[in-house]
């Protein structure tokens, strides 16, 4: 044996650790591997079928219905957002289209709408509600015939699609509104201070007295609407020039008179009120006052929003006098001061003001 053969033979038997036996478990395992791997292949083929045949239908039934709650409470939602601009449900007319290239089905609103509707912050308030659905809308805007389509996208597809078409055939129930504050002498200071703060048309009515004459000043540096309280006593109960009672005779009376118009200067309204039937003070009253240049408020005219710990009671009864104004083109509403009340004035106006509304003051209600 030659040296050669002689190591290689020696190399086999002492280095090789992989005998004939090894081989063969060897190739079993890797057969039972692969037979393991496509049986798993199997199993999850299996699954996958059962799932797109019976799981995934399932699935999308359920989305389906979800989809059509979530239809049925966003198309509540776009109703009141409507309504809430007085816009009325025989002005809506709706349709369903189908779009071919698309192969679905949207539903068309076609909405006439007064030309005084400020359609861009009804887009605002659209879009806000839709948003809260998960969808989209954007605004396109037909400047030659001066319509407004928004179109609502849910997961890509154009689901709705609102036609706003300004016309004069229609037009909101809305009139003009005044709105005075009493009992600021008894109000919290704080509410006195909004009070003076706001901006908007608000007057106030006050009863003239001397304490009273810093506040009156105050109220003009504002530039407040203030009328004159006048209420009749029955008999005089001190010597004061402000107060007002029924045992005054004329002379007196409109010494008095005069007296109040030239401390509480800048008011041009007053309204009277008594303890009991005047009788023929009220005549001189307001012959008195004429001459004056004042005007008067009949007690008739005026609707109390009784304070009430229930928001929606005091709300309701702005909806009253609101509704008088539709009926009577305008209307006075008055409310007590305290606390709260320049603020639920102000959101009760920003709500009657979406509906066509209008807040004016006084002097254009009743001009001098």
């Amino acid at each position: 044996m030659s040296r050669e053969r002689f190591d290689d033979d020696y190399e086999d038997r002492m280095f090789s650790y992989v005998d004939d036996d090894d081989r063969a478990d060897r190739g079993f395992r890797r057969r039972a591997w692969l037979a393991g791997f496509l049986v798993v292949l199997i199993v999850i083929l299996f699954v996958a079928d059962r799932y797109v045949t019976l799981v995934q239908p399932g699935l999308e039934r359920i989305q389906n219905e979800r989809d059509l709650q979530s239809v049925e409470s966003l198309e509540n939602d776009v109703h009141k957002v409507l309504d809430d601009y007085g816009v009325m449900e025989d002005w809506i007319r709706e349709r369903s289209i189908t779009s071919t290239s698309e192969q679905h089905i949207r539903d068309l609103w076609l909405v006439r709408v007064p030309h005084d509707l400020p359609l861009a912050s009804v887009n605002l308030d659209l879009k806000a509600i839709i948003e809260l659905y998960g969808g989209k809308a954007f605004a396109v805007e037909n400047a030659k015939k001066a319509r407004v389509a928004l179109h609502i996208t849910f997961r890509g597809m154009v689901r709705y699609s609102l036609l706003f078409m300004p016309t004069s055939e229609v037009r909101r129930e809305a009139g003009k509104v005044v709105l005075m504050v009493d009992g600021l002498t008894d109000a919290p200071g704080s509410e006195i201070e909004s009070y003076l703060q706001t901006r908007e048309p608000i007057a106030c009515i006050l009863e003239p007295s001397k304490d009273h004459l810093p506040l009156h000043t105050r109220l003009r540096e504002a530039e407040k609407e203030v009328v004159l309280h006048l209420h009749f006593k029955p008999r005089s109960e001190n010597e004061s020039r402000f107060e007002l009672a029924e045992d005054l005779l004329e002379e007196e009376l409109t010494s008095h008179l005069r007296y109040i118009a030239k401390n509480f200067p800048g008011s041009r309204y007053y309204y009277v009120t008594s303890e009991r039937a005047l009788g023929l003070h009220s005549r001189m009253v307001d012959d008195i006052m004429a001459t004056l240049r004042y005007r008067k408020l009949e007690g008739s005219s005026l609707g109390y929003i009784d304070r009430s710990s229930q928001p929606s009671v005091m709300s309701a009864r702005m909806n009253d006098i609101a509704s008088l104004s539709v009926r009577t083109e305008k209307a006075i509403g008055v409310v007590e001061l305290r606390d709260g009340i320049i603020e639920f004035l102000t959101r009760e106006m920003k709500r009657l003001r979406k509906k066509g509304f209008d807040f004016i003051h006084l002097r254009q209600a009743q001009p001098g």
